[in-house]
């Protein structure tokens, strides 16, 4: 599965379902963006803050990994592969 497949997968899934579905994978795209745009990274898992903070979080995120798709490919998909397989599944 690439990454930008699991990104627009994960766009989709949260605009109907809301982050909180799709928390594993938020987590892991965290992590792999923490470098990238911190503040981002750290709203789009504070299941403390408004939804609406974890979705513009999300856009923020999403964009930043696209342009560096080739050097965190591998990190998110290990971390996606670490993860319950039921999360994956759709």
């Amino acid at each position: 599965m690439e990454l930008q497949h699991v990104l627009d997968r994960t766009a989709h899934l949260i605009a109907s379902r809301g982050t909180q579905s799709e928390s594993t994978i938020l987590e892991a795209l965290s992590a792999a963006a923490r470098t990238l745009c911190p503040g981002a990274a750290e709203a789009l898992v504070d299941w403390d803050g408004p939804e609406i903070a974890r979705l513009r979080a999300f856009g923020i995120v999403h964009g930043a990994l696209l342009r560096e798709l080739s050097s965190v490919q591998h990190q998110v998909l290990a971390r996606l592969h670490e993860a319950p397989a039921t999360s994956l599944a759709a």
